[in-house]
């Protein structure tokens, strides 16, 4: 059981230490690429107020969702408010909008994002004091510092010792990543309302910068 364990750790260490920003960035586009599978397939809801539904590949490439059907409000009918005809109850003069998925993605996803990025096998206490810290901090560049230092310890460790270029092209994009970040995580321009949608999450994440 003890061989077992350590194999299992073993395991565990060699998933985190060739898990880049690169990987953080495949993940969170296949989660935001299934979310946009259902709203294709016409489906109205999902619920993601918890993990339990969404299924992680062991290389966490690529993500499958299950239990579907949210709130239990299947599918678009006909007909709809997208579809030939009027919807029953519809009042006169409204127009239909372009089909989207009631989804809440304030609760789950922000969280989702800070774990990966600030996370990497340090648990979630570690993530929620950061978060913290950087909430707090007296001003934007002190935040800005917070996630820097998090961020090279995660995925830049090794990078220094490449050369002079190789130290100031990690430095550069741990800070391009740290600007992102904090836009993100406060909700600042141009990700002001990145959670409105899966659309415009799906346009924040395309901007995680990963060189």
């Amino acid at each position: 059981r003890q061989v077992s364990k350590r194999i299992q750790q073993a395991v565990i260490l060699q998933l985190q230490s060739s898990f880049s920003i690169i990987s953080v960035k495949v993940l969170l586009v296949s989660l935001l690429n299934a979310f946009r599978d259902l709203t294709l397939m016409g489906i109205c809801a999902f619920d993601f107020n918890h993990l339990n539904n969404v299924l992680v590949s062991r290389d966490h490439k690529s993500v499958k969702l299950i239990d579907i059907d949210g709130d239990s409000k299947g599918s678009i009918q006909f007909p709809s408010d997208y579809i030939q005809g009027q919807q029953q109850g519809q009042q006169p003069g409204v127009l239909p909008h372009k089909p989207s998925l009631d989804i809440d993605l304030n609760t789950v996803l922000p969280r989702v994002v800070q774990t990966l990025l600030l996370g990497k096998g340090r648990g979630p206490a570690f993530v929620t004091n950061t978060v913290s810290e950087i909430w707090r901090a007296p001003d934007d560049e002190k935040a800005k510092e917070i996630i820097r230092s998090v961020v090279q310890e995660n995925f830049h460790q090794n990078q220094g010792d490449g050369g002079s270029s190789t130290s100031e092209k990690s430095a550069k994009h741990i800070s391009k990543v740290a600007e992102w970040f904090y836009s993100m995580l406060k909700k600042k321009s141009p990700w002001n309302n990145w959670t409105n949608d899966i659309y415009d999450a799906m346009r924040c994440m395309d901007h995680l910068p990963i060189t």
